[in-house]
């Protein structure tokens, strides 16, 4: 007996499937505005760097953590840990971390790509379904074609 943690009776959960397909989307566009942060800061100063996070500090109402701002595992990098960039800015440290899904950019990021991957899901469709329709009206092209031969044969 196959050792398996599938079970055959369990249906197929759509919804869930979107929800882990725009997840994975959501975590690669904000690890590219990451990258793209770090990429465009590579050369600032620390006192660039403190004063971005004081005004996105004044933005979100709070001492942000590292997932909560892009760039924010660049700047902790730069500054060798957050407590001391936390410190550098003069703000309190945050007391607790949260998770990247738990974050405002991550739920704005979220907004933004459940759309654009539902109409992406909808043009593959659209293009499944058109691919389908001339397969099959080559088809009864090519029985058409046979079916006059044949009827040619038969009067000859």
């Amino acid at each position: 007996m196959p050792i398996s943690h599938w079970n055959p009776n369990r249906k197929f959960d759509y919804e869930s499937w979107c929800d882990q397909q725009i997840a994975q989307r959501d975590r690669a566009a904000l690890d590219a505005r990451d990258a793209a942060f770090a990429e465009k800061n590579a050369g600032t100063t620390r006192a660039a760097l403190a004063q971005y996070l004081s005004v996105c500090a004044a933005a979100l109402g709070h001492s942000p953590s590292p997932t909560e701002i892009d760039g924010g595992a660049f700047i902790e990098q730069c500054f060798g840990s957050w407590e001391t960039a936390m410190t550098a800015v003069g703000l309190p440290v945050p007391r607790t971390m949260p998770k990247l899904n738990n974050t405002l950019r991550y739920r704005q990021e979220k907004a933004a790509q459940k759309p654009l991957f539902l109409a992406e899901r909808a043009e593959k469709k659209r293009q499944k379904q058109e691919a389908k329709n001339l397969r099959r009206g080559q088809r009864m092209h090519e029985r058409a074609v046979r079916r006059k031969e044949i009827v040619r044969c038969v009067s000859c």
